[in-house]
């Protein structure tokens, strides 16, 4: 069987984290221009890459192809069967357990989805707040052992190394952004909250604001407007929507953040939209697509496909 051709240079392996013992499948995509090339690349850790790994290899090939974008290297990352990848990410993804304010039922929310939460600790016989908390190992996953090995095997921007997460995704994006001493600079954001961040978001703003670096730090955050159609979804992109305003006033002069609501689209369709836009922004070549084709990007493409 013939794979489509975006998808032939995407590796596959399972990889045992040092730093908290689970498996993970890592998917890795090299664009087509790597070979031809001597320089650098960015980098980009792509979250739940078993829903999100082919949207954005298709994404980032189709815009760098035509000249939209730069190139970059994709690297997928989902825990690995047989474990159970909507705990695993729970736990993650989360820098703190949710205050019991923020596990309140938001006013006119007909369901709270802190509910599934309590019903999948009991399920596997954890405490709810066993849930939450393990973003310093994974971020140690990320930064401390795969990136290492990335580097051994790739030619990387050290400066141009990113995330792009959605909804808890979105929640691990930002408390990186937060993190000092962290290799990933640059975010794509979707739909996220500062629930699991909330306890300890305070100081950790304080400390964000007074932080030097001499590498920019650029985050596209979006979201679905049909989101705020549900009032418990409303509350949660509310608190993180407040959280780049406050950050945009209030952060360190390196950073730069845009924010964008895409109209009609829902927590489950709006990561597609977010991905593509916030990779145009953070990585793209200034050139619009008439521009790019102009300059004979689309040849390229044509000449993919025959």
């Amino acid at each position: 069987m013939r794979l489509p051709q975006n998808q032939q240079s995407l590796s596959h392996q399972a990889v045992k984290a040092d730093s908290n013992g689970i498996d993970y499948d890592v998917w890795t995509w090299i664009p087509p221009g790597y070979e031809q090339s001597d320089q650098p690349y960015p980098l980009l850790f792509v979250l739940d890459g078993d829903m999100f790994i082919s949207a954005a290899v298709d994404t980032v090939a189709l815009m760098s192809s035509i000249g939209e974008a730069r190139e970059a290297i994709l690297v997928g990352v989902t825990t690995a069967p047989p474990g159970n990848h909507g705990i695993q990410r729970t736990i993650d993804y989360s820098a703190v357990p949710p205050t019991a304010e923020i596990r309140a039922t938001p006013e006119g929310a007909d369901f709270n989805f802190w509910l599934l939460y309590e019903q999948m600790a009991e399920a596997s016989g954890m405490a709810f707040d066993d849930l939450f908390g393990g973003t310093d190992q994974f971020h140690s996953f990320l930064a401390d052992q795969l990136l290492p090995e990335l580097r051994n095997n790739y030619r990387i921007d050290d400066n141009e190394i990113g995330v792009a997460g959605h909804s808890s995704g979105g929640d691990f994006a930002v408390d990186t952004l937060l993190r000092e001493g962290s290799p990933i600079s640059k975010f794509i954001v979707g739909s996220y909250g500062t629930d699991v961040l909330e306890a300890t978001l305070a100081e950790r703003e304080a400390a964000f604001a007074n932080r030097t670096s001499d590498i920019e730090l650029k985050v596209f955050s979006g979201y679905g407007v049909a989101e705020h159609t549900d009032p418990f979804l409303k509350a949660y992109i509310e608190r993180g929507l407040d959280l780049m305003e406050r950050l945009q006033a209030n952060g360190p002069d390196n950073l730069s953040i845009i924010v964008r609501g895409f109209d009609g689209e829902t927590h489950g369709s709006v990561f597609p939209h977010i991905f593509s836009s916030g990779y145009r922004e953070l990585w793209g070549t200034g050139l619009s697509f008439v521009a790019a084709v102009a300059q004979g990007g689309i040849s390229e493409v044509l000449a993919s496909d025959k």
